[in-house]
């Protein structure tokens, strides 16, 4: 990948849907006036599984103001950010204690907010407001922390959630780690780009849908847990207990999957059950699954609020016949990575 994706065009809101085999990366640049924010939710930097080229990019940035944003503490969410500590300023995480599993890897994430500061680690909690977080630095309360020109809406994990899973055993709280997921919404010029981590159906049936139901439409949807039906069902779950209404209110034009070739993924991501679904809300030429082609997916909104989708190396020009979508769905050349 050029080094050249790194600095879109003055007030373009670029975001990178980074390949990484099995798990997920995405790098977004922020417009804040004539420059750029860099926020990098979750990181999966192994060499072995295509995570290389992630670590190899943030290192073009010149300047140590990184803020971390981690959904949730499972391996494929956070591994490698020891690679890319010291260019970190701020992490926002779930405040979830994963199990001895996923300890090591935590262990770096618990390194780079010593790096950071207590004054520089925010929580991620739902609310109805937007750019808000939450804090601990004297006592747990609410903050606005904008980043540029991009509002930003947290929709989980619930605050009761996190207060009820602080204190269930290692083995409860395991369980529950997908229902304390990060979901945050990102919008900007009125388009909407909605990040997911591992969010499960609990977490939506129970809290989100319910609560966010006229704050989720979003254009571009990036698949939960690498396309597992666990978006839609619990395991052991018959037909007719699949959730689908959160779908509904998120009506996105287009979807996301970060997981590699189902035949390389070690839980079969992304789920043919699920893929059903995601087919009969967006089409399958507006499915986007980076593994087919193993590259990584770029989407831009720029200055006038027109949307693109492209893959890594294309580029955009007015007449580019490289550009895979357009908001308008108008004049689409054929998708690779559709299904």
């Amino acid at each position: 990948m050029e080094e050249s994706i790194l600095f879109p065009p003055s007030g373009t809101f670029r975001v990178i849907f980074f390949y990484v085999g099995q798990g997920e990366s995405t790098l977004l640049i922020i417009p804040d006036g004539v420059t750029h924010n860099y926020v990098l939710v979750d990181s999966n930097i192994d060499e072995e599984n295509e995570g290389k080229e992630v670590k190899e990019l943030l290192e073009r940035i010149d300047k140590d103001n990184i803020v971390f944003i981690n959904t949730h503490p499972h391996n494929d969410h956070i591994k490698g950010l020891k690679e890319i500590k010291s260019k970190i300023k701020e992490v926002w995480h779930s405040g979830h204690i994963p199990s001895k599993e996923h300890e090591d890897t935590y262990k770096e994430l618990e390194k780079a907010m010593e790096k950071v500061g207590n004054s520089n680690i925010f929580y991620l909690r739902g609310s109805r407001d937007n750019n808000t977080l939450h804090t601990d630095h004297e006592e747990v309360s609410k903050v606005i922390r904008k980043i540029g020109d991009v509002d930003f809406q947290v929709f989980a994990p619930a605050e009761y959630v996190s207060n009820e899973i602080q204190g269930e055993t290692p083995k409860q709280r395991d369980a529950r780690i997908h229902e304390q997921c990060g979901v945050i919404k990102f919008t900007y010029k009125d388009k909407s780009i909605l990040l997911t981590g591992d969010s499960d159906k609990v977490a939506w049936k129970d809290y989100i849908a319910n609560y966010y139901k006229d704050k989720l439409k979003s254009d571009i949807l990036s698949a939960s847990h690498h396309g597992s039906h666990s978006f839609f069902r619990e395991e052991g779950d018959e037909n007719e207990d699949v959730y689908e209404d959160h779908m509904s209110l998120i009506d996105p034009d287009y979807l996301i999957i970060s997981a590699p070739k189902r035949e390389k993924s070690q839980h079969g991501h992304p789920h043919e059950d699920a893929l059903e679904i995601y087919r009969k809300y967006v089409g399958g030429d507006n499915i986007f699954h980076l593994g087919k082609d193993e590259k990584s997916v770029v989407a831009d909104i720029d200055t006038g609020g027109g949307l693109s989708i492209y893959m890594e190396g294309e580029g955009v020009t007015d007449d580019s016949s490289n550009i895979i979508g357009k908001y308008k769905r108008d004049s689409r050349p054929y998708n690779p990575y559709a299904y």
